[in-house]
């Protein structure tokens, strides 16, 4: 009898043994699972970052070569006569009816402008073709209508 009450008590620790073993493994999977999702989630951002980060150094070199650009283009403004006053000489030449020297390299933009003018081109191909500013395009156009017109 003895016996048989010492089995029966292993059999009833043994099955407490089984659910608790059952308990932690199921507790083990559940993590398991869990834990596989967090690191193909950190990948995934991982991997987002790394783009960022070569997006982010793409935008940060093409400022640079924007800003040397940008740089390029005040130095040579700079180097170059201002229009303001060569407008004013042309206009001023043109006004007192003196002889504008067309071989000048200031001048024969206007030159330019002044025969598109007279052949019907819109300010818009002035500007394109002679690289003249729209108000110098559109004062040449009147000058012209002006001189059609008189």
């Amino acid at each position: 009898m003895e016996q048989l009450k010492f089995f029966s008590e292993y059999l009833h620790y043994m099955a407490e043994v089984n659910w608790l073993i059952i308990s932690v493994l199921s507790f083990l999977v559940i993590n398991l699972f869990f834990l596989r999702l967090q690191h193909q989630k950190n990948e995934k951002q991982t991997l987002k970052i790394i783009s960022l980060e070569k997006d982010l150094h793409a935008l940060a070199n093409a400022a640079i070569g924007v800003g040397s650009r940008v740089l390029k283009v005040e130095r040579e403004q700079r180097n170059k006569p201002t229009p303001a006053n060569a407008t004013e000489q042309f206009v001023s030449a043109v006004n007192q009816n003196m002889p504008v020297d067309f071989y000048n390299s200031s001048s024969q933009p206007y030159e330019q402008a002044i025969r598109m003018a007279q052949t019907g081109a819109t300010v818009d191909d002035i500007m394109n073709v002679c690289g003249l500013s729209q108000s110098e395009v559109e004062l040449i156009c009147m000058m012209h209508r002006l001189d059609k017109a008189s």
